[in-house]
């Protein structure tokens, strides 16, 4: 079956890349192609449930078929003669991800793959590759925007507080 896979590191923690993976309905945010995505039967994904998605004039009703936070998310659209699933892994980045830094670490490394199957589903990944590419280009897009958008954890201060330490030795004195 011909399939198409993008990989990148993403500029968050695990957690917040699989919350960047699942947020359907910020596609519509974070890339411009997105007309529609929706998650009719609830914000927490679950296997069976639908994913509505319009891409340009493109539209699908899609399935998730997998579930196992925060690693793997699969779901898949069918239509007579053809269906395509799109799958997420999620893992903690390292040093042989391609453009891993130091300053990676801690951070998560996404696996997109879109496989096409069915008579029809096959011939349109061989006829129109650069299409099939491009949803996942895009898909890959969308994903690393809302990953970009998550807000920084605030970094605590090992320091004791200066305020607090010159309160105690004024009550001392």
């Amino acid at each position: 079956m011909p399939a198409f896979e993008l990989a990148k590191i993403l500029p968050c923690q695990l957690d917040a890349a699989w919350e960047a993976v699942v947020d359907f309905p910020s596609r519509t945010i974070h890339s411009s192609l997105y007309r529609r995505s929706d998650l009719p039967d609830g914000e927490e994904p679950m296997p069976g449930h639908r994913i509505l998605l319009q891409i340009g004039r493109d539209r699908f009703t899609s399935i998730i078929t997998a579930v196992q936070k925060p690693a793997v998310l699969s779901h898949r659209a069918v239509s007579p003669g053809a269906w395509v699933e799109f799958s997420y892994q999620l893992r903690l980045c390292d040093e042989r991800d391609p453009g891993y830094t130091s300053e990676d670490f801690g951070s998560a490394f996404l696996v997109i793959r879109a496989e096409y199957g069915g008579w029809l589903g096959s011939l349109i990944a061989k006829l129109r590759p650069g299409a099939c590419r491009r949803y996942v280009e895009d898909e890959l897009a969308a994903i690393v925007s809302a990953a970009e958008s998550v807000p920084a954890e605030p970094v605590p201060d090992n320091q004791p507080d200066a305020q607090q330490s010159s309160g105690e030795s004024d009550a001392e004195a």
